[in-house]
């Protein structure tokens, strides 16, 4: 009897042993699972935020703050966009940050939608709005490749002038040039171009700005698909006229 008793006494033993180990794996296998499904609830941030206020004080970095970017509401009002958000900045009257003003100014332009053969807006159509509105206008093409439309765009933002830029960023897109960081200043090939982007919906963040290795964008800084020629490192420099009525306003 005595063995029998400690037979069944071990075998007892062996079960409650089996049952804890069990219940400790299905709470961690939960634990998992929750674990998981929260990591699959939570987005991989790919691009680091911008941070304006230490743009705005790095000794590397030029930056021309207070001006945001207007997000375009159709895939080619690119164009309109960055003008309103460049007559904004200069305090252009009648230009408020809305659709309304987005579509008078594509309309004013000729912006052409997808149904054209030449959709969106040409830089010589851009330079004559900005004509009309009161702005002393600068269009510039470079096909030299000697990098002195880079370092034109390096001297306008150092100067406070943001710099209207067009190229082949999806498949031809206007945006404006409003920071460059030198970084290591030994190295130009690690600089960075700060743009104030009218599409800025492919990064983590919906602020306005985008940005890119300054010597990439350089040598994409064309646009082979929507004009008649391929059009090298376009650059429309435009300031208020000194003889503008609403400038004395």
């Amino acid at each position: 009897m005595k063995k029998l008793a400690v037979a069944l006494l071990l075998i007892i033993i062996i079960v409650l042993l089996d049952s804890c180990a069990g219940s400790g794996e299905s709470e961690s296998t939960t634990a998992s699972s929750d674990s998981l499904a929260s990591l699959n609830n939570t987005p991989i941030r790919w691009f680091p935020e911008i941070d304006l206020a230490m743009l705005s004080a790095s000794p590397n970095t030029d930056f021309i703050a207070n001006l945001t970017a207007y997000q375009q509401t159709t895939d080619y009002n690119c164009g309109p966009a960055a003008l309103l958000s460049l007559a904004s900045f200069y305090g252009l009257p009648g230009i408020e940050k809305n659709v309304e003003t987005e579509m008078r100014i594509a309309k004013e332009l000729g912006t052409r939608d997808f149904n054209s053969s030449q959709p969106g807006s040409k830089p010589e159509e851009m330079a004559r709005w900005l004509e009309k509105n009161g702005f002393d206008v600068v269009l510039e093409f470079e096909d030299k490749g000697d990098a002195t439309a880079l370092q034109r765009l390096r001297d306008n933002i150092k100067n406070g002038t943001p710099t209207l830029v067009e190229w082949i960023d999806l498949s031809g897109h206007w945006a404006i040039a409003v920071g460059y960081d030198y970084r290591n200043q030994s190295d130009p090939w690690d600089d960075i171009l700060i743009l104030a982007d009218p599409y800025d919906r492919y990064d983590d963040y919906c602020d306005g700005y985008s940005f890119v290795n300054a010597n990439r964008f350089y040598f994409m800084w064309f646009d082979a698909l929507y004009f008649d020629d391929i059009t090298w490192r376009t650059m429309i420099t435009a300031t208020p006229k000194d003889d503008s009525d609403w400038i004395k306003n």
